[in-house]
């Protein structure tokens, strides 16, 4: 394994990883791959979120994934390790992925 987490970039800059931040990957995943543990951390995660962090998981980060998870390039066919040496930039417009309303990207459309 190369320890290569295949998120990266969809990950924030510098920012911390919040955990609405990471139910709203897990919604990308699910939207992507359809594998039933997305959908498993997609419905119970917002349940540790306080009320104003699941109402913008809900209204902002959940649309978004869901759009973007359509949109994107399939991750999962992505050689990740051939990329490291790019722009992140450069990746996101490549996966058709940017950044998230309120956190880390936003569809490109």
């Amino acid at each position: 394994s190369s320890g290569i987490n295949a998120e990266w970039p969809l990950r924030p800059g510098g920012a911390g990883v919040t955990v609405a931040e990471e139910v709203a990957l897990k919604w990308f995943e699910l939207t992507q791959t359809g594998l039933p543990m997305c959908a498993l951390s997609a419905v119970f995660g917002p349940l540790q979120l306080t009320k104003t962090e699941r109402r913008h998981l809900l209204s902002e980060q959940i649309p978004w994934a869901v759009a973007c998870g359509r949109a994107a390039t399939f991750y999962m066919n992505i050689h990740f390790e051939e990329m490291l040496e790019r722009d992140i930039g450069e990746v996101r417009r490549m996966m058709r992925i940017s950044v998230m309303p309120g956190g880390s990207l936003t569809p490109l459309g």
